[in-house]
């Protein structure tokens, strides 16, 4: 299976290595410079799903071309003959990578009602979401809720007076 980057340039395969956190991360490019700017701008923001974030905000990284490919040459399989290479911790989700969608769905369902936070939140704060939702589906639609839904949240006529005015 080729991989299309950009087909006219090279493709170079590099590590990003951190030698205090003893950490790799192993990509692909077809600029390292602009690469490196990019894993930067990860740096500076929260972007959890950045896979070198760390080894960025350590600040002691050192960049290595491990392989450059010709045009048309580079092929995902290429790339993980060198991913071998690269710390298992270091990826966001190594549990995730190769899971089918059914199995991702269990692993996440699970995740979820593992904590349970959310759902209980959902039930203390149920009403005020419900009523929110049918303003804002009343905003988005410009159609009336049911007269026994308006009873129910205790919807004033200002309210959707407010949601049914054009700005």
């Amino acid at each position: 299976m080729l991989y299309y980057t950009k087909m006219y340039r090279t493709t170079i395969i590099y590590r990003l290595y951190s030698q205090t956190l003893n950490k790799s991360f192993i990509s692909y490019t077809t600029n390292v410079q602009r690469a490196l700017w990019n894993l930067k701008c990860y740096e500076t923001t929260n972007a959890k799903r950045s896979k070198s974030r760390d080894i960025i905000r350590q600040g002691d990284y050192q960049v290595s071309v491990l392989a450059e490919m010709p045009e048309n040459v580079f092929t995902v399989e290429e790339l993980d003959k060198y991913k071998n290479l690269e710390d298992q911790e270091v990826l966001v989700n190594p549990a995730i990578v190769h899971l089918t969608a059914e199995e991702k769905k269990k692993k996440y369902r699970d995740k979820y009602h593992e904590t349970g936070e959310q759902l209980g939140y959902y039930y203390q704060n149920r009403e005020k979401i419900l009523r929110a939702n049918v303003l804002k589906k009343l905003k988005a639609t410009k159609q009336f809720p049911l007269k026994r839904t308006i009873e129910k949240y205790g919807i004033t006529q200002e309210e959707i007076g407010a949601c049914l005015t054009v700005k």
